[in-house]
C-alpha cells in the first residue's frame, strides 16, 4: 500500500476485472471506436494510413497516427478478428491507465508531498471515469492522459534540483532531446495536447533565466527535437494528401458540427460524414482536405452572423466539460449502468474539488504551479469552440486528480486543527474552574507543543507565558 507500483498493480487488475464482467454482460456494454478501428483496419490490411470512415477510401490524416498504429499491430497479432482485437484495445488503455499511477505519484510528491501522492495514485486506481474510459472508447484518450501526466511531471522535474545539478548537466543535452522527443510522440498522439508546449518551454525558460542556468540552448534542443520527431508523419501528409497537415485534419469538421444553424445543444452529431449521407457524399466529391476547409469557413461565417449563439454554445460545452450534464445522456455506458445523475454529481463534485485545489496551490506558490494551471485551465479551450464530452478532458484528469486530493487533505487538515485548538481551549477552561494551578499547567503545555499553522508571533507566545506563571503564583 505503500508504493505507488502497488497502486499500479491494483488499477490493472481492477480495469481488468471490470473488462471481464463488461463482456459478461454484453447488451448495451460494446466499446466505441469508429475512426481510430476503421484506419487501423487498413494499415493492417496493407492499404497504409487510410479508410476511417465506412466508403471512404484513400489516404487520410483525419486521426493522429499513434494510436491507430498500436491497434493495427493488435490486428496483425490476432489474425485480422475484431472482436479479440477489441479486447487487446481495452487491455491496452487498462495498461495505459494503470501506469499513469507512477507519475501521478512522481508529480504530487514534487509539488505536494509523499502522502499527498500516495493518496492520489491509489485516488487514481479507483477513480470511477479512470475505470470507465479506458473500457468503453478504443480511442487514445488514456494513452493521452499517461503522456500528459509524464510531461507535467518532467516539466516540473527539469530545473535542476542544487544537489543533482552536475549530474544533469553532464547529460543536458541527452535530457532535453529526451523531452523534445516525448512531445513530438504526445502530439502525434493528441494535438491537442500542443497547446501547452509553448506555455511549458516559456516556464522552463524563465526557470532557467531566474537561477543563471542557460537556457537557449537546451530549449532549442528541446524545439528541434519535437520538430524532427513530427517532420516524417508531416511529410508523409503532405505527399500522401498535397497538403501542409501538421498532425490531423479533422478540426474543420469538428468546429462546424460544434457551429452550425443546426446546434441545440453542445453539438451536431448527427450531421457527421459517418452519420449523414449526403455529408459523406460531399466529403468524396471535394476530398478529405477541400471538405475540411468548407466546414471550418462555414463555422466562421456562422460565428461571424451569430456571435451570441457562438457564445451560449461555447458556455454550453464549457459547462458540460465540468459537469457532464449534456455527456449523461449520450454516453452508452452511464445510460446502461443507468447512472446518469451519479456520474454529474460526480463529475461536478470532482471539478470543484480539482479547481480549489488548483487555488490552493496557486495561493502557496503560483509560479512554482504553473505548469498544473497552464493545463487544467488551457487544455480544454479546444473543445469549448468545437464540442464536448467528459472524455475529452480525461488527459488532465490525472492532474485533477492529485489537486483534488490536495484540496481534500487541506479541508481535512484545517479542521482537525481547529477541532484540536478547541478541545485545547475547552480543557483550560473547565480546569481553570476547577484549580488556577490546572488551568496554568495546561496552558504552558499548550503552548510549549503549539499549533501547526497559528499565526501567533513570538511577543503573543511570551505574554501568554507571562499569565501562565502569574496564575501559578496566585495559587
Amino acid at each position: 500500500m505503500q508504493s505507488p507500483l502497488t497502486a499500479v498493480a491494483a488499477a490493472l487488475l481492477l480495469r481488468l476485472g471490470f473488462l471481464y464482467l463488461a463482456h459478461q454482460a454484453g447488451g448495451d456494454f460494446f466499446a466505441v471506436g469508429q475512426e481510430a478501428g476503421n484506419v487501423a483496419w487498413a494499415l493492417a490490411l496493407g492499404h497504409g494510413f487510410s479508410s476511417p470512415l465506412v466508403g471512404m477510401q484513400g489516404p487520410t490524416a483525419w486521426v493522429a497516427p499513434i494510436y491507430p498504429m498500436l491497434l493495427a499491430l493488435g490486428f496483425k497479432l490476432l489474425s485480422m478478428n475484431p472482436y479479440p482485437v477489441v479486447i487487446f484495445g481495452q487491455v491496452l488503455n487498462s495498461i495505459f491507465s494503470a501506469l499513469t499511477c507512477w507519475p501521478i505519484y512522481l508529480l504530487a510528491k514534487k509539488v505536494f508531498s509523499p502522502r499527498v501522492a500516495l493518496v492520489s495514485c491509489w485516488t487514481w486506481a479507483v477513480l470511477p471515469t479512470a475505470i470507465l474510459f479506458p473500457l468503453e472508447w478504443i480511442w487514445d484518450q488514456s494513452l493521452s492522459a499517461l503522456l500528459l501526466t509524464a510531461l507535467i511531471c518532467a516539466t516540473l522535474y527539469l530545473p535542476a534540483e542544487p544537489s543533482i545539478r552536475a549530474a544533469r548537466d553532464a547529460h543536458r543535452w541527452l535530457i532535453w532531446a529526451g523531452y523534445g522527443t516525448a512531445w513530438a510522440f504526445a502530439l502525434l498522439t493528441n494535438p491537442a495536447i500542443g497547446l501547452l508546449l509553448p506555455l511549458f518551454l516559456a516556464w522552463l525558460a524563465w526557470q532557467r533565466h531566474k537561477s543563471g542556468t542557460p537556457w537557449k540552448g537546451p530549449i532549442g534542443i528541446a524545439v528541434l527535437t519535437c520538430v524532427l520527431g513530427m517532420v516524417p508523419w508531416t511529410a508523409r501528409n503532405y505527399a500522401a494528401l498535397g497538403h501542409l497537415v501538421p498532425v490531423k485534419s479533422n478540426f474543420g469538421l469538428e468546429f462546424w458540427l460544434g457551429n452550425n444553424p443546426d446546434v441545440k445543444i453542445i453539438w451536431t452529431w448527427w450531421r457527421s460524414p459517418a452519420s449523414d449521407a449526403a455529408e459523406s457524399d460531399e466529403l468524396r466529391r471535394l476530398g478529405e482536405i477541400t471538405y475540411m476547409r468548407e466546414k471550418q469557413s462555414q463555422a466562421l461565417q456562422f460565428i461571424k452572423a451569430h456571435p451570441g449563439t457562438f457564445l451560449d454554445s461555447s458556455f454550453d460545452r464549457f459547462v458540460d466539460t465540468w459537469t457532464a450534464l449534456w455527456d449523461r445522456r449520450v454516453d452508452p455506458w452511464v445510460n446502461a449502468l443507468h447512472a446518469d445523475a451519479a456520474y454529474a454529481s460526480f463529475c461536478s463534485i470532482y471539478s470543484l474539488l480539482a479547481l480549489l485545489g488548483l487555488l490552493l496551490a496557486r495561493r502557496a506558490d503560483a509560479f512554482q504551479t504553473f505548469p498544473l494551471s497552464a493545463a487544467m485551465l488551457l487544455f480544454p479551450v479546444t473543445y469549448y469552440i468545437t464540442h464536448s464530452a467528459v472524455r475529452y478532458r480525461h488527459p488532465i484528469d490525472p492532474l485533477m486528480t492529485v489537486l483534488a486530493v490536495y484540496a481534500v487533505a487541506c479541508v481535512y487538515a484545517k479542521v482537525t486543527l481547529r477541532s484540536e485548538s478547541s478541545s485545547r481551549a475547552n480543557n483550560v477552561s473547565e480546569g481553570s474552574l476547577r484549580s488556577p494551578a490546572l488551568a496554568s499547567k495546561i496552558a504552558a503545555q499548550t503552548e510549549a507543543e503549539g499549533v501547526e499553522g497559528s499565526p501567533a508571533t513570538s511577543n503573543s507566545r511570551r505574554r501568554r507565558r507571562a499569565r501562565s506563571r502569574r496564575t501559578a503564583a496566585m495559587e
